[in-house]
């Protein structure tokens, strides 16, 4: 463990001995003896320089920015136990700040130092760096041996210094003019389980925070950058959601930024499953000769996919799959229908008519399957950057359909149709406790703009009921996807 200890250590005599304060004029903070556990502390404020120093190396190292006046001081919280008149008991730890925590809110941020007590000396453990989008404040009133005094949450004029990053709410109320930005934002990613889409950017000199929380100020030598963004991550539905995944958990749409500085990992806390956001950062003001900053969309995945564009142009930043530059995943559901005959030939003999109909549709790079050796979802990926997937939900309804477990043999009496006369390659299925499946999975080209799907005819042997034929009686259903 790294720990500060002061130059001769802090004695812990016994109850501190009253003392009439110095005169003071009304404008003057009146000093101040600080008491740790009921003990006098005589050299709190080398306490809380071997504080500021520590705090100076986080901020060095952009695990924190600099904010409030550009200022970073550390402060005693005072203590609820043990008030007496000439002296403040306070808690066993410095809070050090304001700071923004990458990814937080518009509130100032701290950094928590503990206070050890060791015999008759008192040291510093290292800084307790708040975790990014992870706030926190000492919630009470925070003082110095000098008299000064402030609330932890207090904020008027607020500065961005190097490595500043916040995440905010956007309620939509102000326009991109009165902001300072521009509706010019072409930014558009998307994969299978999230989107992102740009609304406005702008470097303003200055940018208003939400709920009267001050104004940001960027520090001298350094420029604001805010994104207007939608953020969608509700893209996978929620049934699969709680359905059991061979990798653990359902994919986690993650959001992050690539700068000059380093990477800067948007916190899942701070961004909706869908809204709007306002993403906040400094860069320095004379720019980089390196690589442009750019927005990154990630998922965790068992095959990841990562996709980045330059800011704020909008440009990619290396080749990406081509079906992902187009804007829509899903299209609206075909209002028509197949009409099919079926005939079971075994122990249970039954025959008659059903009708296919189309529940939905999604095209992408990456769709949740059915692995046969497990029973648990797991994803397919497309082959290629010109290839895409095209998701089919399908329902068959009739009378005397029987009833068994089927939809992983009946999913190959399926057929999707290319405009080329080709046929699209069947390469995953989802299933349920149905006679047919509940979701058909085809590779197709990037570019595929229609379809037709269509049950082949053909039999195939449920090992709970015998031979099953099916066959089309009626036209196969045209499917429609935006360019």
């Amino acid at each position: 463990m790294l720990l500060l200890a002061l130059v001769g250590g802090c004695g812990l005599p016994q109850e501190p001995t009253p003392q009439p304060p110095p005169p003071t004029t009304s404008s003057t903070p009146e000093p101040i003896e600080v008491t740790l556990e009921g003990h006098r502390l005589p050299n709190a404020d080398a306490l809380l320089r071997a504080g500021e120093q520590a705090v100076t190396t986080a901020i060095e190292q952009q695990q924190v920015a600099r904010s409030g006046d550009g200022t970073v001081r550390c402060w005693f919280a005072r203590s609820e136990s043990g008030q007496a008149k000439y002296y403040v008991p306070v808690e066993p730890e410095l809070w050090c700040g304001p700071v923004q925590v990458p990814g937080t809110g518009p509130a100032p941020d701290w950094v928590p130092i503990p206070v050890l007590t060791k015999g008759d000396r008192v040291e510093l453990d290292k800084p307790k760096v708040p975790a990014p989008g992870q706030a926190a404040n000492p919630g009470t009133e925070i003082l110095r041996p000098d008299g000064t005094k402030r609330k932890p949450d207090a904020q008027a004029e607020r500065n961005a210094g190097p490595g500043y990053l916040a995440v905010l709410p956007d309620d939509g109320k102000r326009t991109n003019a009165e902001l300072g930005l521009s509706n010019d934002a072409d930014i558009h990613l998307r994969d299978d389980f999230a989107s992102v889409q740009g609304k406005g950017w702008g470097m303003p000199g200055s940018f208003p925070l939400p709920d009267d929380g001050g104004t940001l100020n960027p520090e001298r030598g350094m420029r604001l950058w805010v994104l207007r963004l939608h953020v969608d991550r509700s893209q996978l539905d929620e049934e699969l959601r709680a359905q059991q995944w061979g990798i653990g958990t359902p994919p986690t749409p993650g959001i992050a930024l690539d700068l000059p500085g380093g990477w800067r990992q948007l916190p899942q806390a701070q961004v909706p499953q869908s809204g709007a956001i306002f993403v906040v950062f400094t860069l320095p003001e004379q720019g980089s000769t390196g690589a442009p900053p750019k927005l990154v969309l990630n998922s965790n995945v068992q095959s990841l996919i990562e996709q980045a564009v330059e800011l704020p142009s909008g440009k990619p930043a290396y080749d990406l799959p081509a079906v992902l530059r187009r804007k829509n995943a899903s299209a609206k559901s075909p209002s028509g229908s197949q009409a099919l005959s079926f005939k079971v030939t075994g122990s249970s003999p039954a025959s008659g008519t059903a009708n296919l109909t189309v529940g939905g549709l999604r095209l992408g790079w990456q769709r949740p399957v059915r692995q046969a050796e497990t029973g648990k979802l797991g994803l397919v990926t497309a082959t290629g950057n010109g290839k895409g997937l095209l998701e089919v939900a399908v329902q068959v309804n009739g009378d005397g359909l029987p009833d068994a477990l089927a939809g992983y043999l009946t999913a190959d009496r399926f057929a999707l149709e290319l405009p080329d006369g080709g046929k699209g390659k069947l390469v995953g299925k989802r299933y349920d406790g149905g006679l047919f499946p509940s979701a058909l999975v085809f590779e197709v080209p990037a570019d595929l703009t229609s379809a037709k799907i269509t049950i082949d005819a053909g039999s195939v042997t449920v090992p709970s009921l015998g031979r099953l034929e099916l066959a089309p009686t009626g036209a196969p259903i045209d499917l429609r996807l935006d360019p």
